[in-house]
């Protein structure tokens, strides 16, 4: 009996030993799968990249939120700063300078036209493309003869031809558009340039220079040629101004809510 109770004994422990490997096993199995989701948990629940809003980071999802981000962004406004200037459209005698010449400015030795000046303001500010209106015919270089010369154009409605021209305006969204007040109205040849192009959807941005007289009615002259453009609220700068008109120009351009 002894002998048989000794083996039962020996075969029950053998029997338990087994089932204590078996279940160490399934345990140790049990902990890598735990530790496979424990890995993986963290990449799932890390934020988005916040480059790309959707994405998660990796070299494939770069290149796909570009593209996401270049769909949803929004339109450029794309801007033409264009101005009228004496600087660029007279034909200088030798020896003129500013004090003799009026609507001249001189800095570090070299001469600026007001108009010129102020278009520099305007495309520091908006980043757009400098545009310089350039008639065939040149202005005289003596000033009295060049508004003798503008009281003709008007009192012959003239339209002086150009010979700088725009190519693709129609990816212009917005014109800033700089000029001389010129007996009360635009240069003349302002009228030939706004006629040239259709500015229907754009907006326009008048900067108008002058000595006295303002913007007069250049404002609703722009929206009669323009028939379909948004012409906004202009800025006048008395010429002997524009020099230190930066901060005007700037504001303006702020303040216009074109470029928020």
């Amino acid at each position: 009996m002894k002998k048989y109770a000794a083996l039962l004994l020996a075969l029950i422990l053998a029997f338990s030993l087994s089932a204590c490997a078996g279940n160490t096993g399934g345990s140790s199995e049990q902990r890598q799968v735990d530790s496979s989701q424990a890995e993986s948990g963290p990449i799932m629940s890390t934020p988005k990249s916040e480059n790309t809003p959707g994405i998660s980071p990796s070299e494939d999802s770069e290149v796909s939120g570009e593209a996401l981000k270049s769909e949803a962004s929004e339109p450029v406004n794309k801007v033409l700063v264009a101005y009228f200037s004496r600087m660029g459209n007279t034909a200088w005698e030798d020896g003129v300078d500013a004090v003799t010449s009026a609507s001249l400015n001189t800095i570090d030795g070299d001469f600026y036209g007001n108009a010129q000046l102020l278009a520099g303001y305007a495309q520091k500010f908006t980043g757009g493309d400098l545009f310089l209106i350039e008639t065939e015919q040149t202005y005289p270089s003596d000033y009295r003869e060049t508004t003798d010369q503008a009281t003709i154009e008007q009192r012959d409605n003239a339209r002086p031809a150009l010979r700088s021209h725009v190519e693709n305006m129609e990816q212009y969204d917005t014109i800033v558009l700089i000029y001389p007040n010129w007996w009360g109205d635009l240069p003349m040849p302002l009228y030939t340039f706004l006629e040239e192009y259709d500015f229907s959807g754009k907006t326009i941005l008048p900067l108008c220079t002058h000595e006295g007289s303002g913007l007069s009615r250049t404002e609703n002259t722009i929206a009669d040629l323009c028939p379909g453009a948004q012409v906004l609220g202009g800025l006048s700068v008395r010429g002997g101004n524009a020099a230190s008109a930066q901060s005007d120009v700037e504001n303006w351009l702020n303040n216009s809510g074109v470029f928020d």
